[in-house]
């Protein structure tokens, strides 16, 4: 990062010198090589203009990510922090056994929700390291099956009714486990997130030869023109899915289709408009 930043600004002065070296030399170097007396300054004028535009759009990028990393601290992990800290000073206290048991209970749930956010943080990184995949054969259906049952709990809470495909004759899949795992979870927990009460959510899948293409299909908030478009950016949330869950990053997505790429396959969404629900797909290629 600091090379980068030295680089920058040696660019920038080299850039400064020649241009006030042209435009000192202007007149001889027009006359040397027969060119009219405006190229010189009308070229370096549109080449300042084009760099000072190309800087003031990176610097808001950076000033845009750095919003939103503090953004994401700030709501994802003071919550969790304060309940730690809060919890932990009432377990000093003489307290009944089980209420002691359910403190230390919400303490670890709020330490794994810290520890969830991290790994989404670093896996940034990860995710475009293809030499951290590991391939092997395995079942799609037992991830799926892994998967929902993690979010049993709050499946339960809101009276979501699940309709789960056999996948019968499917064949193994040559998946990374670890991030085809990441990846399933973070497409049910967008649908269970956004699936209102006694809502439906619908895993099924369609193959050929070449290809598995899995849908996850819910009776949720739905999306509208730019959440189609902005769905899998960085950072990414829309401000009704900000509204139903402000703990969210708006990297899971964004990880999501890094990691599906990295297999050679699509990730996509689909939605008739606000409220008429999402169905996400995910094609991944039958390969040895």
């Amino acid at each position: 990062m600091i090379m980068k930043k030295i680089l920058q600004i040696l660019f920038s002065l080299i850039f400064i010198i020649v241009v006030f070296l042209l435009m000192l030399k202007n007149s001889q170097i027009s006359t040397l090589y027969d060119l009219p007396t405006w190229l010189i300054p009308t070229t370096t004028s549109i080449c300042f203009l084009y760099i000072s535009y190309r800087y003031i759009i990176l610097k808001i990028k950076e000033d845009k990510l750095e919003g939103e990393i503090i953004s994401i601290v700030n709501h994802t992990f003071r919550t969790p922090l304060t309940s730690i800290l809060w919890h932990t000073t009432e377990l000093k206290k003489d307290l009944p056994q089980n209420q002691k048991y359910l403190y230390l209970q919400n303490i670890n749930n709020s330490t794994s929700k810290v520890l969830n956010v991290v790994d989404v943080l670093v896996g940034i990184k990860d995710v475009k390291n293809t030499s951290g995949y590991f391939f092997q054969a395995i079942s799609i259906r037992e991830i799926i099956e892994n998967s929902i049952n993690k979010y049993r709990d709050k499946i339960n809470k809101k009276n979501i009714k699940f309709q789960v495909s056999t996948f019968k004759d499917i064949p193994l899949l040559t998946l990374d486990l670890k991030k085809i795992t990441f990846v399933i979870d973070s497409v049910l927990e967008n649908a269970i997130t956004y699936t209102k009460q006694e809502g439906k959510i619908l895993v099924d899948c369609i193959s050929d030869p070449q290809k598995l293409v899995l849908f996850i299909s819910d009776t949720g908030i739905g999306l509208s023109k730019i959440d189609k478009m902005m769905i899998f950016s960085k950072f990414y949330r829309s401000h009704r899915a900000k509204l139903m869950d402000p703990d969210g990053t708006g990297l899971k997505l964004y990880l999501s289709k890094q990691i599906i790429e990295r297999h050679n396959g699509r990730i996509y969404a689909k939605s008739n408009g606000q409220d008429e629900g999402t169905t996400f797909f995910i094609e991944l290629p039958f390969k040895k």
